[in-house]
């Protein structure tokens, strides 16, 4: 039994490949079982234990919520287990006081040891989704950007954030951390996209599922793509405002009518 766990790293594909494998879920029920955020609802005393561990480095708590989740798993039986969620290495660099991923060193680990726990013997990947330093910057500003407390502009975040987009500072001490427990996989999302089932290609391959089972599969496209762009710094200076919560959200939502527009016309 091969299990793989795809523990992030945030906007780096991960809806996409989780839709995917909620899409496969039914045709593949034989062959593996999928915990994903959205398909499996106890994924989430995992990812609640790994980014409570973020803030307070308790590491007896983080051992509990990872247990607790391994719990309710169902019994395997002979199948192969595939877990996405991006939350195992912790919060989002930017929200909280959080600055980069080196929980993810404790946090991944957490979850590899619980898996153990349940199923001894099991061979274990943990696969990790990466992308160019630039656009995941970006990608973060504009999703921290609907958030009413980030007050950098782009240019200033993506400045003071670089060190955050140095995966392998992060991905090199993980290695070492899971010698002997579990390889280490790592697969950028810019190479990801241009395989026929995009990101759950490479996760289908550690499973070492058979070309004729794939071969029955539809991709699903992408997911949660970074739309009206040009909002993240404008969304800034709404927060900077310190609008009402309602009227700083409905002038969000107001903002990106707009922008949808223009770009329909443009269109």
């Amino acid at each position: 039994m091969r299990i793989v766990l795809h523990a992030g790293f945030h906007k780096t594909g991960t809806t996409s490949l989780q839709v995917t494998l909620n899409a496969h879920r039914a045709a593949l029920a034989g062959f593996a079982h999928f915990e994903t955020p959205q398909g499996t609802p106890h994924l989430s005393r995992a990812a609640e234990a790994a980014r409570e561990f973020c803030l307070t480095g308790d590491s007896r708590a983080l051992a509990q919520g990872m247990g607790d989740w391994v719990a309710r798993l169902p019994p395997l039986e002979g199948r192969h287990l595939v877990v996405s969620s991006e939350d195992l290495v912790g919060h989002l660099p930017g929200r909280f006081g959080v600055v980069d991923y080196r929980a993810a060193v404790t946090t991944v680990p957490a979850a590899v040891d619980a898996l153990l726990a349940r199923f001894p013997g099991a061979g274990v990947g943990v696969f990790l989704t990466t992308r160019a330093a630039g656009p995941w910057l970006r990608s973060v500003h504009w999703q921290l950007a609907l958030h009413p407390e980030l007050m950098l502009k782009q240019r200033r975040f993506c400045k003071h954030f670089a060190d955050a987009a140095d995966f392998e500072a992060v991905i090199a001490p993980l290695r070492a951390a899971l010698q002997g427990r579990a390889e280490v996989h790592v697969a950028p999302m810019e190479r990801l996209l241009g395989q026929r089932l995009a990101f759950v290609d490479a996760l289908y391959d550690l499973i070492g599922m058979p070309d004729a089972l794939r071969q029955g599969l539809a991709p699903t496209g992408a997911h949660n793509r970074r739309s009206v762009e040009g909002l993240a710094d404008p969304f800034v200076m709404l927060n900077r405002a310190k609008l009402p919560p309602e009227e700083l959200e409905q002038a969000k939502m107001a903002m990106r009518g707009v922008m949808r527009m223009l770009e329909g016309e443009e269109g």
